[in-house]
């Protein structure tokens, strides 16, 4: 259980120890967030949106790190065996799974991500079990891997702020259109998720960058 929730190094037997471990994690992040915002010129810049904080290619490249953790510490891999009446039924580990002789399948983020969009519309109509299995797998993914991209957005600006000297104003004005960018970014997360979810026909990310962009052009 100890690699299940990520301790097996920590070793916290008072407060003191709690108060340690949070300043050396927090100097991780900011050696992690520098390190990003090197390779990421654009990360951390305090007047560009979340859209506009990395290219997708940068995007899908961190995503690929936090699938590894996802999968190592997050949602375990799991193993089925197949009846002959087409049932799943969970087997304990990996070594039962590679014994069955069976038919089998195994579910991670991995095997999830790579199922195309074309073959998970054959599972919804024809095994809907696995599909919905594969769906809530996909889905937790993404909402996990934009909550890190958005830590490590609000870490990179905090990281900008400092290095201009640059104080957060408090301003009712400027908290208002924090507010409507956050909302606006909201909508283009939510968006994503539903376009790689491939469940809603009606979303069109760049369609709704397009209506942003023209909303931004009016105010």
């Amino acid at each position: 259980m100890a690699k299940a929730n990520g301790q097996q190094d920590l070793k916290l037997h008072s407060l003191a120890d709690v108060g340690y471990q949070q300043g050396k994690t927090e100097s991780r992040i900011v050696d992690i967030a520098k390190f990003a915002m090197s390779r990421i010129p654009t990360l951390g810049d305090l007047n560009a949106p979340r859209d506009e904080q990395m290219n997708k290619e940068q995007r899908d490249e961190l995503k690929q790190g936090y699938m590894t953790y996802f999968n190592e510490a997050i949602k375990f891999p799991r193993y089925f065996r197949v009846t002959e009446d087409k049932v799943l039924v969970e087997m304990v580990d990996n070594k039962a799974f590679e014994e069955c002789t069976g038919e089998k399948r195994k579910l991670d983020v991995h095997v999830a991500f790579a199922i195309t969009q074309q073959a998970m519309n054959d599972l919804k109509s024809n095994d809907m079990t696995w599909y919905q299995m594969v769906q809530e797998l996909k889905t937790d993914f993404n909402a996990y891997a934009s909550n890190r991209i958005g830590d490590l957005i609000k870490k990179a600006k905090e990281i900008r702020r400092l290095q201009l000297g640059v104080k957060r104003e408090r301003i009712q004005a400027l908290a208002f259109e924090k507010y409507i960018e956050k909302t606006l970014d909201d909508m283009l997360t939510r968006a994503r998720n539903a376009e790689s979810r491939g469940n809603d026909p009606t979303v069109d990310v760049e369609r709704l960058k397009r209506q942003i962009a023209a909303f931004k052009a009016k105010a």
